[in-house]
């Protein structure tokens, strides 16, 4: 999985804060593939980003907007059978790392932190098919662990609970051949000391978002992945005002994968955006992943 943490709303105009929080959950290929009963899987995520537009209702506002990002996550998961062919994964994933601004943004700060602690229980179903496709639905809670300060424009936390619904297909069309479909639905209690300005109450939409990952194995040990996703909904009100700012985003994803050997993995992932509504446009995105499969 990958966990893209989002920046908020940003607006050169209005300054407004932000929080480093995880504003939707994207996975990585592969990800809803069904893991070895009684397994113990530990992974660790670096994740680079840098973009330098901002938009406001589709309107590029300035190109001097700079945020780099750089973070890790730790990921630790264990999957047990509860019945045959069904399996759930209860683990916790753990954000941490620093932001970086400029030019226009400069004055927001760059600070670094712990995000907000993840939960998750993917329940995978193998279905009785060819080459046996995969059901999955995982529940997701976003607890508001994270470093927040309602006096700093940025922050790493949210300050709220979020919950998210995912639900995943994985078509399998041959041993080689695989289509990786998946959607969301997240939710938001209000951020009661959200900076705007002046302190207040932030509410949000609901946030939706669906992914896509064609993959390739070009042998049991290598795989190649392409996918597209996007994001819409989650429009935002302070203080009972409308922002309008409707998180819109198109983006795009390669990514491979090797096995050394059968219980350690390496990925790579490289992507940008394509579109975004309202916000910071991410031009670069780097996300290295090892996982180790603790049998």
């Amino acid at each position: 999985m990958k966990l893209r943490l989002g920046l908020g709303l940003i607006s050169v105009v209005l300054c407004a804060c932000m929080s480093f929080s995880a504003e939707a959950l994207e996975v990585n290929a592969g990800d809803y593939e069904q893991f070895p009963s009684g397994a113990t899987i530990g992974l660790l995520y670096y994740q680079h980003g840098h973009g330098d537009e901002s938009y406001t209702r589709g309107t590029k506002t300035t190109s001097d907007a700079k945020i780099d990002t750089n973070f890790g996550i730790i990921r630790l998961l264990h999957v047990y059978e509860i019945a045959p062919g069904v399996t759930v994964d209860p683990q916790f994933l753990l954000p941490v790392g620093a932001i970086s601004t400029g030019g226009v943004l400069g004055s927001l700060g760059s600070p670094g932190g712990v995000g907000d602690l993840i939960l998750a229980a993917p329940f995978k179903f193998k279905l009785d098919t060819p080459f046996k496709d995969v059901f999955a639905i995982t529940p997701y809670l976003i607890t508001p662990t994270g470093s927040y300060d309602e006096n700093k424009a940025l922050n790493f936390g949210a300050n709220r609970w979020q919950g998210v619904i995912q639900v995943a297909y994985v078509k399998h069309f041959d041993p080689a051949w695989s289509l990786d479909l998946v959607g969301d639905v997240a939710f938001y209690t209000d951020n009661t000391r959200y900076n705007l300005g002046s302190v207040g109450r932030m509410s949000q939409d609901p946030q939706f978002e669906l992914q896509a990952y064609l993959r390739y194995k070009i042998d049991p040990a290598l795989e190649v992945a392409g996918g597209l996703g996007g994001r819409l909904g989650g429009n935002q009100v302070f203080q009972q005002t409308s922002l309008r700012n409707s998180q819109a985003t198109q983006y795009g994803r390669l990514a491979i994968a090797y096995f050394p050997e059968h219980t350690f993995q390496i990925q790579a992932m490289i992507g940008q955006d394509f579109l975004v509504e309202n916000g910071s446009e991410q031009s670069t995105f780097v996300q290295l992943r090892v996982a180790k499969i603790f049998p």
